[in-house]
């Protein structure tokens, strides 16, 4: 990639246009300004900018993120608090998300990912109850939710 001194508005216009063709936090556009070799005080002046204009919203990245995790990737609660974690979000936007979801979408997600591991699997003795627990537990399901379907 040539090195390419990009001015203020420049990086500001391509930031409202990342930002617009999806949800993202600070996390992740400060990343994509470092990408474009701004410097700090153009990734403050830029993300200050988007923050006032509503282009990003952490509140609803993490509804957003979780909503998509859940229907799409078959994630459960616990993976999906990790990787918000990760991407310094408020504990309280997490929180939320989390708790708004669905849990008739949340049950539906358990139980597919449930029929899509055990047609996988050869038998359904304990060794393959426990290998489907582990994977579901990978997936981010707690125990109790687990057992609760099984």
């Amino acid at each position: 990639m040539a090195n390419h001194e990009w001015s203020l508005q420049q990086l500001t216009a391509k930031a409202e246009t990342y930002c617009a063709a999806a949800e993202h936090c600070i996390c992740e556009v400060q990343n994509k300004l470092q990408q474009w070799q701004a410097s700090t005080e153009q990734c403050e002046k830029i993300i200050a900018h988007l923050l006032q204009a509503n282009y990003i919203d952490e509140q609803r990245y993490c509804h957003a993120f979780t909503h998509d995790k859940v229907v799409y990737q078959g994630w459960g609660r616990m993976k999906i608090k990790a990787h918000l974690y990760a991407k310094h979000l408020p504990s309280e936007a997490i929180t939320q998300a989390l708790e708004d979801i669905d849990e008739t979408e949340y049950q539906k997600t358990l139980e597919r990912v449930i029929a899509s591991k055990k047609r996988t699997l050869k038998t359904t003795d304990a060794a393959a109850r426990e290998k489907l627990i582990r994977f579901c537990m990978q997936r981010g399901f707690t125990y109790e939710e687990i057992s609760e379907y099984l």
